[in-house]
């Protein structure tokens, strides 16, 4: 092996590292930001709570709880958007039946053993 094999090696040794580094970034940002939409779910929840009892004490029904209810459903969306977003890094699929993640290239999901 000569030099200029040596140094097309390094060089492309180089830049998978490189690839693989981005990809473990945004890994980590999306795993940050899926941590923080799940702990506003859970403030909001909280709250909610909070809102039910007061309105036990007080005898009144608090209209804030169906909004805070769709906030939620829009978090845990998100949620979903960004879990996409992760399988696509790490090249699985989510099984539409069970919701098992499976291998991309995998026509049978491993858990149930339906088509995807």
């Amino acid at each position: 092996m000569d030099f200029q094999d040596v140094k097309k090696v390094v060089g492309d040794t180089a830049q998978k590292v490189v690839k693989k580094s981005g990809e473990a970034v945004e890994f980590g940002k999306l795993k940050y930001k899926i941590y923080d939409i799940q702990n506003d779910i859970s403030k909001i929840f909280v709250q909610i709570g909070q809102d039910v009892y007061e309105g036990y004490k007080g005898d009144y029904v608090n209209d804030d709880i169906p909004s805070k209810c769709e906030l939620i459903d829009q978090k845990k969306a998100e949620i979903e958007e960004l879990e996409e977003k992760l399988r696509e890094l790490k090249n699985t699929k989510k099984c539409n039946s069970c919701g098992k993640v499976s291998k991309k290239e995998d026509a049978f999901c491993p858990s149930c053993g339906v088509s995807i």
